[in-house]
């Protein structure tokens, strides 16, 4: 499985401070402010609280989030290069994909 070599260093320490799970998407939000959305073809697993984001990998419809403790988050994406969006704090598009 190929980096995501645009949004891992975007999120690359980025700490999740409170996730929404919902059948088609999740929505991870993060101590800073930034929220990533992503939309879902299947439902999503259990979000470790508090985790740091190390790195993103990706391979069509498979995105995984690699902790910085050396856990990770396997997601599969409703519409590979389609699914992902990371806005800021204050709402402005810093990743889409």
């Amino acid at each position: 499985m190929a980096l995501n070599r645009k949004l891992s260093p975007i999120l690359h320490g980025r700490k999740i401070a409170r996730s929404e799970a919902a059948p088609t998407q999740l929505t991870l939000s993060f101590t800073d402010g930034s929220q990533l959305q992503v939309r879902l073809g299947s439902t999503p697993p259990e979000i470790p609280a508090e985790a740091v984001i190390e790195k993103v990998l990706e391979s069509g419809s498979r995105f995984v989030l690699v902790f910085a403790a050396g856990s990770s988050l396997e997601l599969v994406l409703a519409d590979p290069g389609a699914s992902v969006c990371l806005r800021d704090g204050q709402g402005r598009v810093e990743y889409l994909g």
